[in-house]
């Protein structure tokens, strides 16, 4: 029989899935003129179609916003896999116990209600699974904040998953006293996932809660891709769950420890959806395989390729990305952050400091390294301001915070 290699097979794109849907995904009843009329009814957001398929929308941060379906198997497969690698070690798993009468771990999961949405879908459609190991809570990542914390403060919950976004919010009511969670006891977690996990972020879930966040990684076309484990300061990737090449802008891997221009994913539970070599715009920094697991780490996530603004000067320059912190990706004095194009011929920087930072020099630093960025951009004529802000506001539509926020011409989101 002949075979070819994985990286013999070309890239698939989100446009050229988008043209070819009902030519890749073969079943019948996910044709995708059948799938957009079936979630213009939201009484299907959160129900399985014809009892197998679990259909949702992307969020839309990686560019146009996409149907994902999935076989309700693979879905069981990623619940049962999350839970038999729950160890205190990422070489080591721990058998979770099913005792009738043993007291369980309190769990608030956040969801978003007001679409249909992954999270939604995930904790709607499957809620026996969680139920067998732990006392499992969804709250709407769209509620009002006071409503928010009161269910949280009602629901004293010792494991939390959430976007990083939302926990920089509850860390700071934590300190503020308006929120009063222990995590003291043992099984207690923070899980974060979504959009980016800062530095910022983890020193300030430290200071208030006294644990490190575990992130985690994935998106909706491949939604276990990554996660951490305690006592591992990186991501690990799941490469039993998911094929994952970091490239180069020629589809070329690139060695660990360089920066990708992209990846590049193939799911291999989802036989509903099967996606070979499908690009995903993240760029990537791979890390070592450590000692005790068969899979390789990723130690940093920079963001998207495709991020670019376009201004008017009055001429048209496109600019990919924007640097705000010179050299680094990332700076400890910044719990949050977003770029944002306020104009065809202007850009701001919103920045959360850490507490008790020296705010107005960050704010300079912060402007004078977009202006650095700009001018070697040939934007000379292009406004850069930062300031300040107490929390950044997510997207209405994904509940996510983007970090690269165009005006609409540009296209372009990030992860």
């Amino acid at each position: 029989m002949n075979r070819c290699s994985l990286a013999d097979i070309p890239p698939l794109t989100k446009p050229m899935l988008i043209e070819h849907w009902d030519d890749i995904v073969a079943e019948p009843c996910l044709r995708r003129a059948a799938l957009e009329k079936y979630l213009e009814n939201p009484a299907n957001w959160n129900r399985l179609l014809k009892g197998r398929w679990l259909v949702c929308h992307t969020s839309g941060t990686s560019g146009i916003p996409i149907i994902t379906p999935h076989d309700v198997a693979s879905v069981d497969w990623l619940h049962a896999v999350h839970a038999a690698r729950n160890g205190a070690k990422a070489q080591t798993g721990k058998r979770s116990s099913l005792l009738p009468f043993r007291r369980r771990p309190r769990m608030a999961v956040f969801i978003w209600e007001t679409c249909a949405s992954a999270s939604a879908a995930l904790f709607h459609t499957r809620p026996w699974i969680g139920a067998l190991f732990s006392s499992c809570h969804a709250i709407d990542a769209g509620a009002s904040w006071p409503d928010i914390l009161n269910r949280l403060n009602r629901l004293k919950p010792n494991v939390i998953i959430c976007y990083a976004s939302i926990l920089e919010r509850l860390a700071r009511a934590q300190i503020e006293g308006s929120l009063d969670l222990d995590f003291t006891a043992a099984g207690s977690s923070i899980s974060t996932g979504g959009d980016v996990l800062t530095p910022g972020i983890r020193a300030l879930c430290q200071q208030a809660f006294h644990v490190q966040p575990l992130d985690g990684y994935g998106c909706g076309e491949s939604p276990a891709i990554a996660r951490q484990w305690h006592g591992v300061d990186r991501l690990m990737l799941l490469e039993d769950l998911t094929a994952f090449e970091a490239v180069d802008s020629h589809d070329q891997p690139v060695p660990e420890g360089e920066i990708s221009d992209h990846v590049l994913l193939t799911p291999l539970i989802n036989r509903a959806f099967p996606l070979l070599r499908y690009r995903l715009d993240d760029r990537v920094r791979l890390g070592p395989t450590l000692a005790g697991w068969p899979f390789r780490s990723i130690d940093e996530i920079m963001g998207r390729t495709t991020m670019t603004f376009t201004f008017y000067m009055p001429e048209e320059r496109v600019v990919v990305g924007m640097n705000v912190f010179g050299i680094s990706e990332t700076d400890p004095r910044v719990v949050n952050w977003q770029a944002r194009q306020t104009s065809p011929s202007s850009v701001e920087c919103l920045f959360t400091p850490v507490p008790g930072e020296d705010v107005a020099s960050l704010a300079h630093e912060i402007q004078t390294n977009m202006r650095i960025h700009l001018d070697s951009c040939g934007c000379h004529k292009v406004d850069a301001s930062a300031r300040p802000v107490q929390f950044i506001e997510p997207d209405e539509r994904s509940g996510k915070i983007q970090q690269f926020v165009p005006l609409p011409w540009s296209g372009s989101t990030n992860r």
